[in-house]
């Protein structure tokens, strides 16, 4: 697949919905230094009207966001990942939020996450992972794309 398809992917399974910045780091951010800066970015904006410079840059934001407003800002993160590849800043960070942990307290979060999409948002999520993969198959993030991708992402799973 190429990127033009995955970025009509990513438009076509994640809605353009306002995002509520006065929520958005309710849930799980009370600790992120950064929260009140982007939760003005964000409010009442969709992903698609969003600084996604900014956002990308503050790519730490993915693991203290609340459930919902994850969702609807992972396009925003996913798209920088397709376009820049393996450059995009946020990289790492997407990788870390997508592999199933390890730990208790995060997996809560993580099946949180996991339930909240779609079933074509986890499509995309799988194609993008696998595009990782393809792109960089003896690297790191290839590595860690294709370790995402069996333990959630796979084929069977993301119709579950």
């Amino acid at each position: 697949m190429d990127t033009q398809e995955l970025l009509e992917q990513l438009h076509v399974a994640f809605p353009a919905e306002c995002i509520d910045g006065n929520t958005a780091f309710a849930q799980w951010g009370r600790t992120y230094l950064d929260a009140s800066e982007v939760a003005r970015a964000i409010d009442g904006k969709t992903w698609q009207q969003v600084d996604h410079p900014f956002l990308v840059l503050r790519h730490d934001a993915l693991g203290f966001l609340s459930t919902r407003e994850l969702v609807q800002l992972l396009p925003v993160y996913l798209r920088s990942v397709v376009e820049e590849g393996l450059r995009s800043p946020a990289l790492d960070s997407l990788l870390v939020e997508l592999t199933r942990p390890k730990r208790e307290p995060a997996l809560g979060r993580f099946d949180a996450l996991v339930a909240t999409l779609t079933a074509s948002q986890r499509e995309v999520i799988a194609a993008v992972l696998e595009w990782i993969s393809e792109m960089d198959p003896h690297g790191s993030p290839g590595n860690a794309a294709r370790a995402a991708l069996g333990a959630t992402w796979k084929p069977r799973d993301v119709h579950a």
